[in-house]
């Protein structure tokens, strides 16, 4: 437990915005009800990250230690787990889990992502489709999500989840929130005063993610996952404007601008950094991991 919270319990526990942060959509619903918009952004997902692999893995940080000690010491995910990833886009975990010796099954729909984990991890099992339409089996050890579930149609993907499971294997889905809602972000109060708006919608847009009672209750009800909980990890981390750059580059919604304005929000960012916080922007993080075991 950290924070208070445990068990989808504590003060954290609360809705603070709409939509997830970077999708503009919350729980496989566009902002305006009509599924058929959510489905629209989904697909334009799927081949615009993908599209810059490499530039996406060098924006995204990775995420904190205490995520992977997670799926070690209470996931039990080690050598020879039998791991199954939910888009693991550019392969930053996959990493992780093929360096302490799991034996990865990567689902991935995109296939820009898709062509570059084959190159970069060949002993990575690719699945090459939407993980509600794949065929993945079943009797893995853990079944993992980093920053990927909001994305999934959740009615089908939470019970596909469980029953992916071997009894007493482990789901984890987890997110990082790039600007922790609870704390002062210098850089993006900075870029406010300067554009007249945050860019890449994070701190607002957290809901999906920090709502730790409806997660907890997905694992539950949905993927039918039992010994549920949840920890919510703060987490600082010092930028460079070249890592500001990069992060905010990988962002949908500044993706989605007309060239000349994304341009002008990036020279903006990394500029702010360089004249007004030193070169150095240190901005607060929080990831949401949530966890649960399909019963023996």
């Amino acid at each position: 437990m950290l924070n208070g919270v445990a068990n989808g319990t504590g003060p954290r526990g609360r809705v603070l915005g709409m939509f997830p942060y970077d999708c503009g959509m919350e729980s496989g619903r566009h902002a305006s009800g009509d599924g058929t918009s959510f489905d629209a952004l989904r697909q334009l997902a799927r081949h615009t990250y993908g599209a810059d692999a490499a530039g996406y893995r060098d924006g995204r940080p990775d995420y904190p230690a205490r995520v992977y000690e997670v799926l070690r010491s209470k996931c039990a995910v080690g050598a020879g787990s039998r791991v199954l990833e939910i888009g693991p886009g550019s392969g930053l975990v996959t990493g992780h889990l093929v360096a302490v010796g799991a034996r990865v099954v990567a689902v991935e729909p995109d296939q820009g992502f898709a062509e570059h984990l084959g190159r970069v991890m060949p002993e990575v099992q690719l699945v090459r489709a939407p993980f509600e339409e794949a065929d993945v089996g079943d009797g893995f050890d853990a079944v993992v999500a980093a920053t990927s579930f909001h994305w999934l149609d959740q009615s089908t993907a939470l019970p596909k989840l469980g029953g992916a499971l071997r009894p007493g294997g482990w789901g984890a889905i987890w997110w990082t929130v790039f600007s922790d809602p609870y704390r002062e972000d210098p850089l993006l109060a900075a870029a406010n005063a300067v554009l007249g708006f945050e860019p890449g919608n994070q701190r607002r847009g957290t809901g999906f993610q920090l709502d730790t009672d409806a997660r907890c209750e997905d694992l539950r009800r949905g993927a039918g996952l039992v010994d549920v909980s949840a920890e919510l990890i703060p987490w600082d981390l010092p930028m460079a404007a070249d890592q500001v750059r990069a992060l905010f580059s990988s962002m949908m919604t500044i993706r989605q601008l007309p060239d000349d304005e994304r341009l002008r929000v990036l020279d903006t960012m990394s500029g702010l950094v360089n004249e007004r916080l030193g070169g150095i922007a240190t901005r607060p993080h929080l990831t949401a991991v949530y966890i649960g075991r399909k019963a023996t």
